[in-house]
């Protein structure tokens, strides 16, 4: 024969069930943990953490874009990467948000960023820039504990964790953002501390001089102009 619950039994539920659980309050009151649940549900109270696990179970089921495009470091998510370290950012007070933006004239660059990550978010137009977000919490917490949180408008941002190997692809995707590339020229521009990087790794793996420097602005830029730089950069950049 079930046991009546007392009216203690159910103030108990009511005033303590989302701080503490159904575990801990059916040991409590000497009750099953799915005892507790069921008067819990009788009163209309939500088990604790419910919202939390319905949110992640919406960001995983999402169909707006591939949620597990950085699970793992590819040459996709590397050169999307280089693209975000350049102009992008990523919101977390609210909702997770990861916001890239792009001059007006740049829009096919955004577009090619867009269709790698498999997104169907509209990109929105202003008056002097594209943007496109993507707001998806489970996205955005792959993006941040693989490979770090994106400057966006801070000056002390950090290079993201990628492997060696895949600096190349960071570099395409980065110069696609903010750089120039051409038969005469190869110019990045950024924050100081991935410019100085990227500068560092290029130098290496691209076995080039080092880079001309312009540091007089907030965003500092570097290039190449000679000849045999330029073919060896594009080059590496291309393999």
């Amino acid at each position: 024969m079930s046991r009546v619950w007392t009216a203690h039994e159910r103030l108990a539920v009511i005033e303590r069930y989302a701080s503490v659980g159904a575990v801990a309050l059916g040991a409590e009151l000497d009750r099953s943990p799915d005892s507790v649940s069921s008067q819990a549900r009788r009163h209309g109270l939500a088990c604790p953490g419910y919202r939390t696990r319905q949110a992640r179970s919406r960001a995983e089921r999402s169909m707006t874009v591939n949620v597990r495009f950085f699970e793992t470091a590819t040459p996709a998510s590397a050169f999307v990467l280089g693209y975000i370290w350049a102009c992008g950012s990523v919101k977390t007070k609210y909702r997770k948000v990861l916001r890239m933006s792009c001059p007006r004239d740049n829009l096919d660059g955004l577009h090619r960023i867009r269709g790698l990550m498999e997104s169907r978010n509209l990109v929105q137009t202003y008056e002097h820039q594209h943007v496109l977000e993507i707001c998806n919490s489970l996205l955005v917490e792959k993006l941040t504990e693989r490979f770090g949180i994106p400057p966006g408008r801070r000056q002390d941002g950090a290079p993201p964790r990628l492997p060696k190997g895949l600096l190349s692809r960071f570099a395409a995707g980065h110069l696609l953002a903010t750089g120039s590339r051409g038969p005469t020229c190869v110019r990045f521009a950024g924050h100081r501390s991935v410019i100085q990087w990227l500068a560092a790794g290029i130098t290496s793996q691209a076995q080039v001089p080092s880079p001309i420097l312009n540091t007089e602005l907030v965003r500092i830029a570097m290039h190449w102009s000679d000849p045999e730089s330029i073919r060896r950069i594009n080059a590496w950049l291309d393999h």
